[in-house]
């Protein structure tokens, strides 16, 4: 079922460049290619990075969010944590543009802390003081299956963005898993039925939420929420995208109950 969230569209300030007193025609055209390469390619970082600045500039730091350091098949693994340590893990995924500290900023982490969840970000390899070898001798597959054996999670949740989709979903598919929440999280190659209670998340500009449709009805126990005028970081739309993504994730976990859009999703992590 497609279920449509509505919430002011205020799309963030495109960068553009500084004027000057004099340009040629040669340059204008330069700049004018630039710009629109970097407004256009939905993957370009910078462009996610100016995303990401409006809620990291409204994040207020209150103390609740530690960096932590484990090895894992003896290479460093860099993850955030808050909450308490007997609490159900949500374990998070970031995408290839940004990193664990994007969760953090979200407001998700503090959020689940408050409800009593242990929330877990962590740097996938390559990123922060994650070490790109973390993948010696795994693949990504494994990854997030050593890193949460080590840690000692048992059951966990998953949430997993773009990129992250090709660590959490193999986790989500065959570890020990309550449920899995996917934002516009890769799902490439899969085939058969998948049992595992799914909510998938996207904006309404990602064109991945077509492509990636043919895959959705493999997922028997899921739903879709769809966040208007959001590109494919959709909970970085603005400050009220990054507030009702994370209570669709306090929804799903378990951590409250009550509707979070008109036509809420219904499905909910089982533990």
């Amino acid at each position: 079922t497609s279920k449509r969230c509505r919430a002011p569209a205020r799309l963030p300030t495109m960068v553009r460049p500084v004027a000057r007193q004099r340009f040629d025609v040669f340059v204008r055209l330069l700049l004018a290619v630039s710009w629109m390469t970097s407004v256009c390619d939905s993957d370009a970082s910078a462009s996610k990075t100016d995303l990401e600045a409006a809620i990291r500039a409204a994040y207020v730091d209150t103390g609740a969010v530690g960096a932590k350091v484990a090895m894992v098949g003896g290479h460093e693994v860099e993850f955030l944590e808050a909450g308490p340590a007997d609490g159900r893990a949500v374990v998070f995924c970031h995408g290839a543009a940004f990193s664990a500290h994007t969760w953090q900023f979200v407001g998700v982490l503090d959020a689940l802390a408050d409800k009593g969840f242990r929330a877990i970000a962590v740097n996938l390899p390559g990123y922060g003081r994650t070490e790109r070898a973390a993948l010696t001798g795994t693949t990504r597959d494994g990854f997030l299956g050593d890193f949460v054996a080590v840690l000692g999670l048992g059951r966990v949740a998953v949430v997993a963005a773009s990129m992250g989709g090709t660590f959490g979903l193999p986790y989500a598919l065959h570890g020990d898993v309550a449920g899995y929440l996917s934002a516009a999280g890769l799902i490439a190659g899969l085939a058969g039925g998948v049992d595992v209670p799914t909510l998938f998340v996207y904006g309404d500009e990602d064109p991945r939420l077509g492509t990636d449709a043919k895959y959705h009805a493999l997922f028997r126990n899921s739903d879709l929420v769809v966040f208007d005028n959001a590109p494919h970081p959709c909970y970085l739309r603005d400050l009220d995208a990054a507030r009702l993504f994370t209570d669709l994730v306090l929804a799903f976990v378990g951590a409250s109950d009550g509707p979070v859009v008109d036509g809420h999703p219904t499905v909910r992590a089982q533990w």
